[in-house]
């Protein structure tokens, strides 16, 4: 049964990067995408979401299909959009972690990225927090390593989801002030970059 479970994600995978390259939305970054969603105006809400919760799979950065929500939806759907589709995502991480994810592959991972995984295993709800709020930190490793230390699934949803939101809405609102004012803009940048400096300072007193 796993091993069927591994060539499925493997098939399932290949697809989607396939369908990805196929309709060009690797090609010019967000505008892409942008123009992609717009082309299909009935169903872009659906599409973001489906695109957005794949997004572990493409490896684009959430951060953004949160912007990109907020250039093309009105705010309070924009908000919805981005936190479900992130929450979508994050969920598909953790259970292909549990279920396809060998012991010596996961040993591996631990090897790989050690200071990771001993934060992960000292504070797991902080650390896990901390690493889905950060752009600069690869939240998928840190999703990746709780699902390995045993992280229940109900503490792993509530802790992203109280993590996530306040980012979700400070990036949502980045790319809705891109569309009225650049003034917003700048300052919505500004107080993304100290949120930011400040959770890789918390991260770094939990390294030493």
């Amino acid at each position: 049964m796993n091993k069927l479970f591994k060539i499925i994600i493997l098939i399932f995978w290949a697809s989607i990067l396939f369908i990805f390259f196929k309709c060009q939305l690797y090609d010019h970054g967000i505008r892409k995408i942008i123009c992609f969603l717009r082309s299909y105006p009935q169903y872009s809400a659906l599409l973001f979401l489906v695109i957005a919760s794949l997004r572990s799979f493409t490896l684009i950065p959430s951060t953004f299909f949160v912007i990109i929500a907020g250039m093309l939806f009105n705010p309070i759907e924009a908000f919805i959009l981005a936190a479900t589709a992130n929450i979508l995502s994050e969920v598909l991480v953790f259970f292909v972690a549990k279920f396809s994810f060998s012991p010596s592959y996961q040993n591996k991972m631990i090897n790989k990225y050690p200071k990771i995984y001993k934060m992960v295993q000292n504070n797991t709800m902080q650390i896990l927090a901390l690493g889905v709020s950060s752009p600069i930190i690869p939240s998928d490793i840190v999703c990746l390593f709780c699902a390995f230390t045993g992280m229940s699934f109900t503490k792993y949803i509530s802790t992203i989801f109280l993590a996530d939101t306040p980012v979700i809405f400070l990036y949502t609102f980045l790319g809705i002030s891109i569309k009225y004012s650049i003034y917003i803009f700048i300052v919505t940048l500004v107080a993304i970059i100290i949120f930011s400096y400040f959770n890789m300072k918390k991260l770094d007193s939990q390294m030493e």
